[in-house]
């Protein structure tokens, strides 16, 4: 889930345009959000937006029409040489078809016919509605992460499984095509956002139309999952993840902005519209957001904060303005709305029991650690280890944040719609750290079957699993073929680069009949034992960047990027480092990979399709999601979901 570093500098046509005149008339560019082929639910609501440059003096819009009626801007704007009209707040149509968006822009040089169309889908029908939504996301997870966890948690002999993943058991398993609205590689923005609003997003960009606002904030919306179902049936909204709160996947649930790394303006947009998305709980890493500007450890500012929005998107959607305002003191905020509020495990085991129907947990300053980093400290409380230098010793596990989740939003008898992420499946197969990539889906299956105890319990939900992408090119490649011992005897291979040469490294890789069934010794707390093992598995990554491999458990993670900044220091300072390629001691004894994908930096995302497995209790909703589907598919079929149209 990799933040953008850059901002979207074009605007996509959204229509055809037509030249009202000769083919070689110069005339203005225009641009239309929604894109065509758009999809809504009936009373979805969305901004429209008709942007355009002009060829010759200023634009104006002659007509704007909805299937030939009339349509009235509520606002116009002006960024550079872009002319901005907006209709905010349009709720779709509630009949269910084809619908056609057309607008006549002109300049003094010409005119442009431009036209979109939309489709209206009717979620409602006659069977039973599921009363709550779980989203279960293992951010980055592919098919090769799941195997993985699979081996390494239950084994196989004889070429059969002794185990199987708890979502691996669910009925409706399907495929998910992963593009997002500019690229065929998505980031976690747009691949969270196609799921939560039914419509594809710019790379970088979450719950909004590409725009070239100044405001990122001001970009055009599309109504979410969970404003929807909150509005037209009273739903609550819950949000868990182990990243930084304010990351891509949490963030593309509930804060719509151009601009995914604009944390403090995200995390105020939890609080400040809470009453669109019935959100009443939220739990992850992120503290640093939460904190006025004052404090040591708070990353706020205004740079990453947002002006006041436009005066018609605060009147359409019912919202706050918001401010740019670094000194606030979010946590008060929330405690004053009447949130609990915990920080460790220790709190939320109390809390999930005694709260009332609002939990705001915030177990990081950054993002929380991985399981591998979390169970070392737990096995070994009296050591110090990464979970002290991040400054989080005590950071519960994830399935125990789902469990505390759903017990607080079951409170709401009209249901809720709660997605938990796995953030660092994605994370740790970026910095190409294969055993903790393997640990954090052990740790997010575990989560799983917490939900789908529940739907057993209390009937009438929808639970599935998926990913919004695939990430590294995660891949099994074998089985260590010496034991552990004879590899950490091995001279370096650091030096070895000459291909005529092989290093001792890549003899070491069992392939075909060499890797045979590697056998992982499993705790009671449901985690291997020990990662380094005689004949363990081995992972290649296929879109990897450059690194060095000698196989065994990296002692230290990589610097996270979503930290404050004392805190990367301090860590620096301890011989953590930035990048795979530095990390020691593989970078000293390791044979060197150059990045198929990239140079000195991390593994990046594929596009490679990504596996869904669909459960539901009381109903056969979850059949819905077999085959293969579109990833805008699965907003519609959960609305369908929990509106009996399924």
């Amino acid at each position: 889930m990799r933040p953008m570093n850059r901002q979207c500098i074009c605007l996509g046509l959204a229509a055809t345009a037509l030249l009202a005149g000769h083919a070689s008339f110069a005339a203005p560019t225009v641009s239309l959000a929604p894109v065509d082929g758009a999809r809504f639910l009936s009373d979805q609501r969305f901004d429209i937006r008709i942007e355009a440059a002009p060829a010759a003096g200023a634009v104006t819009l002659t007509s704007l029409k909805i299937d030939g009626a009339n349509v009235a801007p509520t606002s116009t704007d002006t960024t550079g040489v872009y002319t901005g009209f907006n209709v905010r707040g349009y709720h779709a149509p509630i009949a269910a078809g084809m619908h056609t968006l057309t607008a006549v822009v002109a300049d003094g040089s010409g005119s442009v016919t431009a036209t979109a169309t939309f489709e209206v889908i009717n979620p409602l029908g006659n069977r039973r509605p599921a009363k709550n939504i779980i989203i279960m996301l293992g951010d980055g997870m592919g098919a090769a992460h799941r195997t993985a966890a699979r081996i390494v948690r239950y084994g196989a002999v004889n070429g059969r499984p002794l185990g199987f993943l708890n979502m691996d058991k669910f009925p409706g398993t399907g495929q998910i095509l992963t593009e997002s609205l500019n690229s065929i590689i998505t980031d976690s923005a747009p691949g969270m956002c196609c799921y939560t609003t039914g419509n594809h997003a710019f790379n970088g960009q979450e719950g909004v139309y590409p725009s070239h606002l100044a405001n990122t904030f001001a970009y055009p919306r599309v109504e979410y999952l969970s404003e929807y179902m909150h509005r037209t049936l009273g739903k609550s909204t819950g949000i868990v993840s182990t990243a930084d709160i304010e990351d891509a996947t949490p963030a593309a649930n509930a804060a719509h902005t151009g601009n995914r790394g604009a944390g403090t303006g995200i995390c105020d947009q939890y609080f400040d519209e809470r009453g669109s998305t019935g959100l009443t709980v939220l739990m992850g890493g992120g503290r640093r957001w939460f904190l006025p500007s004052s404090d040591p450890f708070s990353s706020r500012t205004a740079a990453t904060d947002y002006a006041p929005l436009p005066a018609d998107m605060v009147t359409k959607w019912g919202i706050p303005a918001g401010a740019q305002d670094p000194t606030r003191n979010l946590i008060a905020d929330f405690t004053g709305d009447g949130f609990t509020y915990v920080t460790d495990r220790t709190q939320l085991t109390s809390a999930a029991a005694t709260s009332g129907t609002k939990l705001l947990g915030l177990f990081g300053y950054g993002n929380m650690n991985v399981a591998l980093d979390k169970v070392a400290k737990q096995r070994n409380p009296g050591a110090l280890g990464i979970v002290d230098d991040y400054h989080a010793p005590n950071q519960p596990m994830l399935d125990e944040m789902t469990d505390a989740a759903l017990t607080v939003l079951a409170k709401n008898p009209k249901g809720f719609v709660l997605t938990v992420e796995g953030a660092h499946i994605d994370k740790q197969s970026h910095a190409m750290d294969a055993d903790r990539a393997i640990w954090e889906t052990i740790e997010f299956d575990a989560a799983v079957k917490k939900a789908r105890d529940f739907a057993d319990r209390v009937g009438d939900t929808v639970v599935i699993v998926l990913a919004d992408h695939e990430c590294s090119g995660f891949s099994i490649i074998g089985a260590l073929n010496t034991s552990i011992a004879n590899l950490k005897a091995l001279p370096s291979d650091k030096n070895t680069l000459d291909p005529a040469i092989q290093p001792n490294r890549q003899k070491v890789v069992g392939t075909y009949d060499a890797a045979s069934f590697p056998h992982y010794a499993i705790a009671a707390d449901g985690f291997p034992v020990n990662s380094d093992i005689d004949g363990k598995l081995l992972v290649g990554f296929g879109a990897s960047g450059d690194r060095y491999e000698d196989w065994l458990t990296k002692p230290l993670v990589i610097i996270d990027s979503l930290l404050p900044n004392n805190i990367k220091a301090e860590l620096a300072g301890k011989g953590y480092s930035v990048t795979p390629r530095d990390r020691h001691p593989e970078s000293d004894n390791g044979f060197f990979l150059r990045g198929q994908a990239a140079a000195n930096d991390q593994a990046v995302h594929t596009a490679t399709d990504i596996p869904i497995s669909a459960y539901s209790s009381s109903s056969r909703a979850f059949e819905q999601f077999i085959g293969v589907q579109e990833n805008t598919d699965v907003f519609f079929k959960l609305a369908k979901s929990a509106m009996g149209g399924y």
